[in-house]
Order: C-alpha cells, then structure tokens, then sequence
C-alpha cells in the first residue's frame, strides 16, 4: 500500500558533502563522477565492487555550462562559493509507489520534478528500487537541487554563488528562487507530491491515495514508523539478524497493518474533496490534470501563511498568562473548599445552605477555565439560590431539609430535590 515519506535534508556550505552525496545516490565510485556520463540504468541482479543492484536510473538536467553536465562540479562549487552558513544545496528523498512498475514510477518522477524546477533550477537524481525489510519492493527517489536560477547570464562559478543583484543582475549571481524557500515551502512540496502521485495512480486504475497531512492532523493516534541505522538493514540483508530497531519497527507496521483500511479510506475521501478544490473531472487528460496542480502551486507560492506579527504574539502571550493566572486562582478555590468540608467533616459541625451554594458554585465555574461542565453543581447551585431566596434566615443544615455537599451519598440515600 502507497505511503507517503518525504524528507528534506539542507546542506550547509564549507561542507564536504556534495561530491560524496553524488556518488552515493549514483551508485558510482569518487573517481568514476569525472567520466560525466549521465544514463539512463535498468540493472539486473547482479552486485560488483562498483555498482548497487538497487540503481534503476539517474540523471542531471539544468546544469549550468561551466559544470560540464557534471552534477558533482555544480554541487561541489556551491559548497565552496556560497557564502558562509548558507544554503548550498538541499535534498529530496521520496518514497514512490510500490503499486507502479519501474517505467510509471519514472513517468511519474518526472512530472514531480518538472513540476518543481522546470528547466530554471539545476537538479541531479536518482531513482533506487532495492529490496525491503518485509522482502517488497522499496521504490524510491533522491533529489539534490539548487534554488539558483538559470536566466542565460554567463557567469562562472565564483560569481555564479555570489548574492543576486537586482539593479545590475549581471554583476551578481544567479537569484535563489524564493518559491522554494517561502514560508510553508516545505509542506506545499509535500502537497504537490501527493497530488501528482494520486493522479498517477489513479489513472493506472490503483485505490490507493497519498494524504499529505501529518498523523496529528488527520486525528490518527498513532506516532510515526521509528528511523533505522543503515546497520540495522545491513544485519537484516547480510546476517538475517534482526536487531532491536528492526523488532519495533516490525511490530509498529504489524500494529500499523490492523488500521490500513480505515486510514486508506480516509485519505481517499480526502483527495475526493482535494479534487474538486483542485478542478480535476474525471476522464481530464494527465497534461490539464498537471496543469491544475502547478497552478495550484502557484498559489500557493503567492499567497504563503501569514505571518503573525509581533504584538499579535504578544497579545496570545499576555492572554495565556491570564489564563493561567485564572486556572491557578481557580485551583486555589477548590483547595480552600477541601479544606473547609473536610474540617466540618471531621467535627461534624453544621453546614450551612449558603456555604453549600458557595462549594457548588467553584465546581460549577471549573467550566470557565477550560475544564468540563459540571451539570450537576449548576443544577445545584441554581436550586440552593431559588431555596435561600424564599427564607430571610438560613436554617442549620438538618433543621427542615437535610443535604449533603457529597454527592456520593446523596445518591446512596435516594436523595433528590
């Protein structure tokens, strides 16, 4: 069954990542990346010191021309030129579907990427497809991109990182796209993704749908399938050792397996209701039902959440700082109620209608401080009110009608008003 995991990884620059993060999701050796041929791999079975089983294809598109088509000299050279403590590139790893064969999960794939960087933003990627922990398929796909814009300036690379120059845009370097930095950039990725991925399976005729809202706000009460360690899987694939990590993240999926019917049925009522926001029909052509969604994106990039200014949190500070200053107010009501019916507990002193109203009053006002309505307090205390309002003296408590603050008893007595 389809589910979705999209995670995002920023690499900072003064790092040595790119040049290894390039050979690692190309399945290619340090020394192999200068060859620069990019490919196109359907690999079998077999597994050489140079090459993974897992590989099924990789290439790079939006190169600048000083990279040479070489994905490891743009991304090495953002590390180096960008400036200090920022962006020199981020990472994508998505998980595809298991429910499409290799060619719907490129065709696919493809229309993500597009969809995001167009022809304007260099990107390398890979698509892997090694074996599971459960023996299925894991079809999946890492991204490395750049939010540098190609706008056919000729730069060279220690000018191609510099910052962008609005005024003389050839004097500076390429602009970062804020579309992909913006406010709720991140989550309306993972939006895009799971609109292209449900389209995609949908027209292969496959039930299953992609919800991009997180296990908290779709009210599922379950926390996320914990991380493994490469070790972990390595024991599993080499030893057939099943290691503490691997036992819980089996159990959490056999665990995850009893609510798949209700949590699918879920997420296909969500993309229903997604589809008609969206303005897909059925029988819509791939290209206008892709067309719908980047439009979508467009959106969204142009209008971002808002976000709430200073004294707005100032405001929501100076309210919860009331709210917790009623709350502790009311709690000390409450123990000072306590006491007062333990004393008279134990003494068996005489309680009073008006002392009783005042103790069924701070249980009834427990509603104003977030806590649950007390129907019965407010019954009482409204009859307590009507009781006193008929008689100029209090009467001691037994001297005409005889009630006791606790409940409990009043209940085991058949006591009622």
């Amino acid at each position: 069954m389809a589910h979705l995991h999209f995670k995002q990884t920023v690499y900072k620059s003064g790092g040595a990542s790119a040049t290894a993060r390039v050979a690692y999701i190309s399945r290619q050796p340090v020394k192999a990346l200068d060859r620069a041929d990019q490919q196109l791999r359907y690999l079998g079975v077999t597994e050489g010191p140079q090459r993974r089983e897992d590989l099924v294809a990789t290439t790079s598109h939006n190169l600048p021309a000083w990279a040479d088509g070489k994905p490891h000299t743009y991304f090495a050279a953002a590390e180096r030129y960008e400036g200090v403590d920022r962006v020199a590139f981020t990472e994508w790893k998505i998980t595809l579907p298991r429910e499409l064969s290799h060619r719907e999960n490129l065709a696919l794939a493809h229309d993500l990427l597009d969809a995001s960087f167009g022809t304007t933003h260099p990107y390398t990627y890979a698509f892997h497809d090694p074996a599971a922990s459960d023996g299925e398929r894991q079809p999946h796909i890492h991204v490395l991109w750049s939010a540098r814009t190609l706008d056919g300036i000729d730069r060279q690379p220690a000018q191609f990182f510099k910052r962008w120059n609005a005024h003389h845009p050839e004097r500076g370097g390429a602009r970062k796209d804020p579309a992909l930095n913006h406010l709720g950039a991140v989550f309306a990725a993972r939006q895009m993704l799971c609109d292209i991925t449900n389209v995609h399976l949908e027209q292969h005729g496959h039930a299953a749908r992609l919800d991009p809202r997180s296990l908290e706000e779709r009210g599922i009460d379950r926390t996320p399938e914990p991380k493994l360690l490469p070790s972990d899987s390595h024991a599993l694939k080499h030893r057939f050792e099943v290691t503490p990590s691997m036992q819980h993240v089996f159990a959490h999926r056999h665990e995850r397996m009893q609510h798949e019917g209700a949590e699918q049925a879920q997420a296909q009522r969500s993309w229903e209701r997604r589809e008609l926001a969206l303005g897909l029909t059925p029988g819509m052509t791939m290209e206008n039902s892709l067309q719908r969604i980047r439009q979508a994106r467009e959106q969204a990039i142009t209008s971002p959440p808002n976000r709430r200014s200073g004294h707005e949190l100032v405001r929501e500070v100076q309210a919860l700082e009331r709210t917790v200053a009623g709350l502790e107010g009311y709690v000390h009501d409450v123990q000072r109620t306590q006491r007062l019916e333990h004393r008279l507990e134990q003494s068996h002193g005489p309680y009073e209608w008006r002392q009783m109203r005042d103790a069924e009053k701070v249980l009834a006002n427990g509603v104003q401080h977030g806590l649950p309505r007390d129907a019965e307090a407010e019954k009482l205390v409204a009859q307590l009110t009507r009781y006193l309002a008929g008689h100029e003296q209090e009467p001691q408590a037994g001297a005409s009608l005889h009630v006791c603050l606790f409940r409990e008893e009043e209940r085991d007595r058949g006591m009622g008003w």
